[in-house]
């Protein structure tokens, strides 16, 4: 009868440890899946990222251009040459 007992022993052992190797490897597939979805998504705010930096480096070549300082100039804060006159025309408003 020892015999017996001891398989039992040894299948419920071999049982244990296969529920613990399958919950253990079905965890750490969704770790892996978790991280390959953030190594995805921080590589697409890189490529943003190195896509703004190459729009903020063409602007500041921009800036050191006496053309484009005049041009903001005159657009954004509305400054004129001496002895030109600024005419801004307003929408229309429909009553």
């Amino acid at each position: 009868m020892g015999g017996k007992k001891q398989f039992k022993l040894g299948r419920i052992i071999f049982v244990l440890f296969l529920v613990y190797f399958v919950y253990t490897f079905t965890v750490q597939q969704f770790k892996i899946n978790e991280l390959r979805r953030q190594e995805l998504e921080l590589s697409q705010k890189m490529n943003q990222l190195a896509e703004e930096r190459k729009r903020l480096e063409k602007e500041i070549e921009l800036l050191n251009t006496k053309s484009y300082i005049e041009k903001l100039a005159r657009d954004q804060l509305g400054l004129v040459k001496p002895g030109e006159i600024l005419y801004k025309i307003s929408p229309s408003r429909d009553d």
